[in-house]
C-alpha cells in the first residue's frame, strides 16, 4: 500500500548540499534494506512540519537493542562485534550521516527495538 500526500508547491524545495543530503538518504536506506530480511518491509515517508522537512525510513528488520541505541552514531561502533568491514561496512556511515545533518542545522533521530525493526528520521530546517 502506498499513501502519497502532495507537498505544497511553496514548501517543496529544500536548499542544502544535494550530494551530502543524498549520502544520508542512501546510507539510511541501505542500512534499512541490509537489516531487513526478505519479505520484510521498508517504508519511506517524507513530511513537512513546523518549518522542518523530514524523511522517515522505517523497517521491519532485526532492530537494535536499547543499550546499543545511544552509541550507534559513534565512530566505528558496531552493534554486533562479529561484524567486520567485509560483512558490515566501515562502521562510520551513521557517524558521517549525523555530522552532515547537524552541519545543515538538522538531526537524525532513531527509535528501535530488538526484533521489531528501526525507524530513522532525518529532520532538516526549511
Amino acid at each position: 500500500n502506498t499513501n502519497v500526500e502532495a507537498i505544497p508547491e511553496d514548501k517543496s524545495e529544500y536548499i542544502g548540499d544535494k550530494n551530502q543530503i543524498s549520502q544520508i538518504i542512501v546510507n539510511l536506506l541501505s542500512n534499512a534494506l541490509k537489516y531487513t530480511e526478505s519479505g520484510g518491509t521498508v517504508t519511506v515517508t517524507l513530511f513537512i512540519e513546523r518549518e522542518q522537512i523530514g524523511l522517515t525510513i522505517e523497517d521491519s528488520g532485526c532492530g537494535i537493542a536499547q543499550e546499543d541505541v545511544p552509541f550507534i552514531f559513534e565512530r566505528f561502533y558496531r552493534v554486533d562485534p562479529s561484524r567486520n568491514r567485509a560483512s558490515g561496512g566501515t562502521g562510520i556511515g551513521l557517524t558521517i550521516s549525523k555530522a552532515i545533518a547537524e552541519a545543515h542545522g538538522g538531526n537524525i533521530l532513531v527509535k528501535s527495538e530488538l526484533g521489531e525493526g528501526s525507524t530513522f528520521t532525518l529532520i532538516l530546517p526549511l
